[in-house]
């Protein structure tokens, strides 16, 4: 006895039919844990059936492995037969049971009728096969797995019923899918898919093949693929989120690639050595795969994806990626995903106001947690309780009233809700499918502290800009007071000293609001590059700029020598210019009284290809180590009271020019900073002299305010009527009284709605309009108004310096001023514009 189960050998169909039926098992036990979760009327109703069709499978896989074993010999004909029998009523109650569950997912009208029918056909079945009749006349048993079956008349007949039940579980599939919505359409795939991997392969194999050729060679292989059509029904009953066709077609690739370059190599050693040492090969197997498996797997999924997806990169590869560069941007990563996903850009969103979204966040309690619209759908019927129901009712509701597919958590570093992530449903009508949600929630839960660390920076650049936006007010108070001394002193311009106090009063005023705007657009990251250019002349830049510096001692002033022969023309915005060359003056005066004898050298030197300027202290210089730091961000030596950021603003200044700053020292000897400019060919007697810019001595020039008048109102038609837009007062007041110096008729409102009723009952040659009021803000007055009046030109009078308002600005509008704006200012985009809308 011990010597023959010694020499047993067991037939290979057997062994894996018996490796199926444990998965079968598995399966089984997976399906109950997961029906005992989901407490759904629906499921409750088909769960019955799918077990039955389950073990059924389970059985019928049993009774054909019997035809593989040893038994078959060992036992002899009649209990072949038997088996044969049992497996026609486990194979008949498998396709019965499956027509059952899909009558119900279909809830035919007929259900009750067709039900009936199929129990009576069931009955006979039963009855035929629990008697044998004419079923199975004798099997012919050679030795295991070789056998033939005498099949009766009878057989002919039960073929046809399973046939009929086959079709009829297609049709209810097709029936159920016919008016189903995305996600019940994407299940009955999954059944349908099934039901025909299992249907063609039984007819072929255990009916056509076997009536026609008498061939059951191949009769293991229904039962072994039976596998397929339980596991995509049984997935698709208990699950409500699906992976995309294409993804799952690339893991399975990815897989056999993985399998055959681990084999291959395996075979040809195996082969070439001649071995017959099975744990050899195991180990070399095993030696290879842990060597090469990175490598391998690395080479694999991109040969998969280029193949699957025409990218050597798959698409949740890609979002998976893009978690680090949450680190600098927020915006353009989801663009990015956007991207990814094939949706537009407005379609993915980062909410962060979530108090206003409470019906959300009570339902996402962690990182796994998400609000798909269709899964919500999908699973209200199977909620038992009626107030869960209500609850999920409300929230489908409202993701459907604003067209959201997808909702995903975001926490902080307290484990509560900071952000959603909103997303929009596809153009097409396609799902989300799990592979995309699944890398969305692995990148969000990687960058989630890189999101909130962004919003802590919003939170701060709006606190800025609020703050900014609070001090332009009282400068233009004060710049408005001062106009009115001004308009005073005109009528006794012997008054020189209270003249000039005025005079810096309003260059003082204007320093201040070009501190504002630099501010601005360093805390918003403004790009620089997005700011006029205009050619100058360098002499006149540097002299403006020197004269405009709010230098405390007169004495100051004096030890700043100038050597500016030689001129060129430079491209660049004067603000910003101004700004690098009060850095550098600020940091050079700065340690005057330390070292009384310093003294500022600015001179130009003009090159072939660049051209250059030259701004060297002789204070106390800078250390050799610390030269290579002086334009880092937040760096600043033997300093007290400042941030840090001047160089390296000055640097990004001048890289927005086309040029370059560096700096050579010697400590307790000078510092030189070398400014780059690229050459043009543009003339300096080309090159208009700027307004502002005053010519060269130590006080700027002094005149009256009415000539002053006079003289920046050449060429205006007086019958232009100019319209200003402001919520506040004060703003309004000061433009009000520059464009009436300037003699331009002027009509006043403060709100975008009003303006627009003012231009369509008002003769308006051009608008100055504010951005932020209330009722209606600027850019939609202006994109009103050109919509309308396309030949009225909209000027932007405005704080707002981020780099997206600049663009929305330069989009809807002609021009830019900042507030407080100045008469000269006004004057010269006045006349600019004005004269370039009469040119025909």
């Amino acid at each position: 006895m011990l010597d023959s189960l010694n020499n047993l050998q067991l037939h290979p169909v057997f062994i894996l039919l018996s490796l199926v039926s444990l998965v079968v098992l598995q399966w089984n036990i997976y399906f109950l844990k997961s029906t005992k979760q989901i407490t759904g009327t629906r499921l409750n109703a088909i769960k019955l059936p799918y077990l039955c069709y389950s073990l059924s499978i389970l059985g019928w896989i049993l009774s054909n492995a019997y035809f593989y074993s040893p038994l078959l010999v060992m036992l002899g004909e009649q209990p072949a037969i038997i088996a044969a029998l049992v497996a026609n009523l486990l194979s008949y109650s498998a396709f019965a049971c499956a027509y059952l569950v899909c009558l119900l997912l279909a809830k035919s009208k007929t259900f009750k009728i067709e039900a009936g029918l199929l129990a009576i056909v069931s009955s006979a079945v039963v009855l035929a096969n629990l008697t044998n009749y004419k079923m199975i006349q004798g099997i012919s048993i050679q030795q295991a797995g070789d056998f033939v079956i005498q099949f009766g008349e009878s057989t002919s007949y039960f073929f046809m019923v399973v046939l009929c039940v086959i079709l009829l579980s297609f049709r209810c599939v097709i029936q159920y899918s016919r008016n189903a919505k995305p996600l019940q359409h994407i299940k009955s795939l999954y059944m349908l898919f099934g039901i025909s991997v299992f249907m063609s392969s039984t007819l072929a194999i255990h009916v056509v093949i076997p009536m026609i050729y008498d061939d059951f060679s191949m009769a293991w292989l229904p039962p072994a693929l039976s596998i397929s059509e339980m596991m995509l029904m049984g997935y698709a009953l208990v699950t409500s989120r699906f992976y995309s066709s294409r993804h799952i077609i690339y893991r399975l690739m990815t897989l056999s690639l993985s399998v055959v370059a681990i084999t291959l190599p395996l075979l040809f050693v195996i082969k070439a050595t001649d071995t017959q040492n099975i744990l050899t090969a195991i180990l070399l197997a095993s030696l290879f795969t842990g060597i090469s498996w990175k490598w391998l797997q690395k080479h694999v999924e991109q040969l998969a994806s280029k193949l699957i997806f025409n990218d050597a990169v798959s698409p949740q590869r890609k979002i998976y990626h893009l978690a680090d560069d949450f680190q600098t941007s927020v915006d353009e990563p989801l663009r990015q995903v956007a991207d990814i996903l094939g949706v537009s850009h407005d379609s993915i969103q980062l909410v962060s106001n979530i108090q206003d979204e409470p019906l959300y966040t009570k339902h996402l309690n962690n990182t796994n947690s998400v609000l798909v619209l269709e899964e919500i759908e999908d699973s209200i019927p199977q909620l038992k309780s009626q107030k869960e129901r209500l609850s999920l009712r409300r929230l489908y509701r409202q993701m459907d009233t604003n067209n959201i597919a997808m909702v995903l958590p975001i926490f902080d570093h307290t484990n509560k809700v900071s952000h959603l992530l909103i997303a929009r449903k596809k153009h097409n009508g396609r799902l989300f499918f799990g592979e995309e949600i699944q890398a969305l929630q692995d990148v969000l839960k990687k960058a989630q502290g890189y999101i909130n660390a962004d919003l802590k920076i919003k939170q701060s650049q709006a606190l800025a800009n609020s703050i900014a936006h609070e001090m332009r007010n009282p400068l233009a108070q004060a710049q408005l007071e001062f106009e009115y001394i001004n308009q005073l002193i005109a009528t006794d311009p012997t008054n020189q000293a209270l003249q000039n106090h005025a005079n810096k009063g309003k260059q003082a005023v204007n320093r201040g609001k070009q501190l504002i705007d630099i501010i601005l657009r360093e805390v918003n990251h403004s790009s620089l590059a997005l700011e006029p250019a205009e050619p100058t002349s360098i002499v006149s830049a540097v002299q403006s700029t020197v004269e405009l510096y709010g230098f405390e001692h007169q004495t100051h002033r004096q030890r700043i020598k100038l050597d500016i022969e030689q001129n060129f023309v430079v491209k660049i915005n004067d603000t910003l210019f101004n700004f690098v060359l009060f850095n550098l003056l600020r940091n050079a005066i700065y340690y005057f009284d330390s070292y009384p004898e310093s003294q500022i050298q600015i001179r130009t030197e003009k090159g072939q290809y660049e051209n250059y300027l030259w701004f060297r202290d002789t204070g106390p210089g800078i250390p050799e180590n610390l030269l290579a730091r002086i334009f880092d961000d937040f760096f600043s030596h033997n300093k007290s009271g400042g941030s840090g950021l001047g160089l390296g603003y000055c640097q990004r200044v001048m890289a927005s020019f086309g040029g370059s700053i560096s700096c050579h020292s010697e400590l307790n000897q000078y510092t030189e900073f070398k400014l780059t400019f690229p050459a043009t060919n543009i003339a300096v007697d080309q090159v208009a002299k700027p307004l502002a810019a005053p010519e060269k001595k130590t006080s700027l020039p002094i005149e009256p305010a009415a000539e002053q008048t006079t003289k920046l109102n050449l060429d205006v038609a007086p019958s232009h009527m100019i319209l200003v837009v402001d919520d506040k007062e004060i703003q309004r007041t000061l433009v009000k009284l520059y464009l009436e110096q300037l003699g331009y008729g002027v009509i006043l409102a403060n709100n975008g709605k009003v303006a627009i009723e003012i231009i369509h009952s008002n003769p308006i040659d051009l608008v100055f309009m504010d951005i932020q009021m209330p009722v209606m803000n600027g850019y939609e007055a202006a994109s009103i108004i050109k919509h309308s009046y396309p030949s009225i030109p909209i000027i932007a009078l405005s704080g707002e310096s981020g780099e997206r308002d600049l663009l929305r600005m330069s989009e809807l509008m002609d021009g830019r001023l900042t507030k407080p704006t100045t008469k000269e200012a006004l004057n010269t985009i006045l006349q600019s514009t004005l004269n370039q809308s009469a040119t025909p």
